[in-house]
């Protein structure tokens, strides 16, 4: 059951899911009955599930939409499928004398889902906990934000429509205008981030309690409620994230992280893996303490983007600790993804730009782009890993066949520094890097006396056709004054070319060649003293995109708008509205 709060007075919309198996007291029409929640709806449908939930949480509700399982799939369908992350492998089939539940076949990976693989992710109930089920929800519910908040406006009848043959709703959405006051409201909020707000409860194991529920004390359910009513947006500031990214460069500011070194064997397969991809495989160099002992899958296989064109990707799943937690790791030639539209910030590490979005002040996901490849890693589901976390392991990801120098000892960082190589620091290191500088400064030395020579002749050159041309003017003026001319003693001015005096020529190309000879010799010493890795340290610029832009449909085609902005941001342009 998830409430959705739109308040005209704050820039974003909260969500908050209220578990499924909390237990509460329904005032069934038969008499209460101390059970899980979603049992009101069972017992007296949707107006005895509204008393309950305001009863348990206080918060009146507006309107109510609900939606069956056949309505989902249908809706799904006829908005075109929706573009959704599947963070781990999903399967059971029921077969005899086995465990009976809903069967499930998914892989794991950014992918196309349509209206049963959608229905089969949001609609799963076993292997994991109340909040990992509801997560699951809310994030498909993200991304089909994501993907057609841009296009409500263009397709609003078309989105009217579906959402009548798809849902039920309450009386007040019976009427036309009801609908159009509703759709009115999502058009507006088509562009407002979603803030996601976690109901506090005490998971309970099957068994603690006659209905096997799970409980809220009446702090924890205020304490969410506030959140959800009046949480501010929570994303920190580009300031402070970039304080977090540079963490390990202040002395001082350093703070453990669970993060461990993954090992060779998980390397290995991901080189193995890296040889049947026709683009760079980027892995981390270090994952999550808390999953270290579930070894990390690898899957390649092809996203197919709405115009039927098929993108090589892949995706590495890592375990987080916990039931049910995974993170991924994801690369894909598909640069313009729905994924990577409208980042909540960007900054720079070193060579890179990460593009982050949010959950509330939960870091969500962060991406990159480089070797032709968009690269992100996803948090879980209920955002498991901590904000440095997932900058560390978005920061240690390189491809999976680089050499690379030492790993960092991870006990006492904050983000780890990026693995990167560098030549050590040696006498031949430092005279080949004289050298090579010596050799920069050689090569225009010995160009100066060129190109002045060339100029000055050049202006020769000018000066002697502008002389014969003047002498053809006269000419044709006066034919018979030709020999009166040349005997009068007037002569064109004529340009001298400068010169050097031999000795300082000669002096000039000596030291500029003695300039190069030192700079090639610097050189060579560089090539042949060798390189050793070693750790170096970069630090974090906070910049300044460049001026967003806003992308408006001048044309009659829906969706035109949404895109050109996903191919702006996909290089890298900043897109503040569609």
């Amino acid at each position: 059951m998830l409430l959705v709060r739109f308040d005209p007075a704050k820039p974003y919309i909260s969500m908050m899911s209220v578990p499924r198996e909390l237990m509460a007291t329904i005032q069934c029409p038969n008499g209460p009955a101390t059970t899980r929640l979603n049992y009101a709806l069972t017992c007296g449908g949707i107006p005895t599930l509204v008393k309950t939930i305001k009863q348990v949480t206080g918060v009146p509700i507006n309107h109510v939409v609900e939606i069956n399982f056949n309505q989902f799939k249908n809706a799904v369908n006829e908005m075109g499928c929706v573009y959704s992350t599947i963070d781990r492998r999903y399967y059971h089939v029921n077969v005899p004398g086995g465990e009976q539940y809903q069967e499930i076949n998914l892989r794991p990976g950014y992918q196309r889902l349509c209206g049963s693989e959608a229905l089969q992710f949001v609609s799963y109930r076993h292997s994991d906990t109340s909040l990992v089920r509801d997560a699951r929800d809310q994030s498909f519910l993200l991304d089909v934000k994501r993907e057609y908040g841009p296009t409500l406006v263009d397709n609003a009848h078309k989105f009217e429509q579906i959402f009548g043959r798809s849902v039920e709703t309450d009386r007040t959405l019976h009427t036309t205008s009801g609908i159009l006051d509703l759709l009115g409201t999502l058009v507006n909020s088509s562009s407002l981030r979603v803030r996601q707000v976690q109901f506090q409860v005490n998971l309970q194991p099957n068994g603690a309690n006659p209905c096997s529920c799970d409980t809220a004390t009446p702090q924890q359910v205020s304490a969410s409620v506030n959140a959800f009513l009046n949480g501010g947006s929570g994303i920190p500031s580009k300031k402070k994230v970039a304080a977090v990214a540079g963490a390990t460069r202040k002395p001082g500011v350093q703070a453990k992280l669970p993060l461990v070194p993954v090992s060779s064997d998980e390397l290995s397969k991901a080189v193995n893996a890296a040889a049947g991809i026709p683009f760079r495989l980027e892995i981390p160099r270090v994952k999550d303490k808390n999953g270290s002992l579930t070894p990390l899958s690898i899957r390649d296989y092809p996203i197919q983007a709405p115009d039927g064109s098929q993108y090589a990707s892949y995706v590495a799943v890592f375990q987080a600790g916990g039931f049910g937690q995974y993170y991924d790791v994801q690369g894909t030639t598909w640069t313009t993804a729905p994924a990577l539209d409208n980042p909540d910030q960007t900054i720079q590490v070193g060579s890179r730009t990460y593009y982050l979005d949010y959950e509330g002040q939960h870091l969500v996901t962060v991406a990159w782009f480089e070797h032709g490849a968009a690269y992100w890693v996803r948090n879980s589901l209920t955002d498991a890993l901590g904000n440095g976390e997932l900058l560390a392991i978005a920061e240690q990801t390189a491809p999976a066949t680089a050499r690379v120098g030492r790993q960092l000892g991870l006990g006492a960082a904050v983000v780890p520094q990026r693995i990167v190589t560098q030549p050590e620091y040696n006498l031949k290191n430092t005279l080949g890097s004289l050298g090579g500088l010596v050799a920069l400064l050689a090569l225009p030395l010995l160009a100066i006396p060129f190109f002045h020579r060339r100029r000055e002749l050049g202006k020769l050159r000018a000066q002697l056709a502008a002389t014969l041309h003047f002498e053809a003017e006269l000419r044709a003026a006066a034919p018979g004054a030709g020999p009166a001319i040349a005997q009068s003693g007037w002569s064109p001015p004529v340009s001298t070319v400068p010169r050097l005096s031999r000795r300082a020529r000669l002096l000039a190309g000596a030291g500029a060649l003695l300039l190069a000879a030192v700079g090639a010799a610097g050189i060579l010493v560089n090539l042949q003293g060798g390189t050793t890795p070693k750790q170096v340290t970069h630090r974090v610029i906070q910049t300044t995109p460049s001026v967003p832009v806003a992308v408006l449909n001048a044309s009659k085609t829906p969706g035109a708008a949404g895109k050109l902005a996903k191919q702006l941001r996909g290089h890298g342009v900043k897109v503040a509205a569609v």
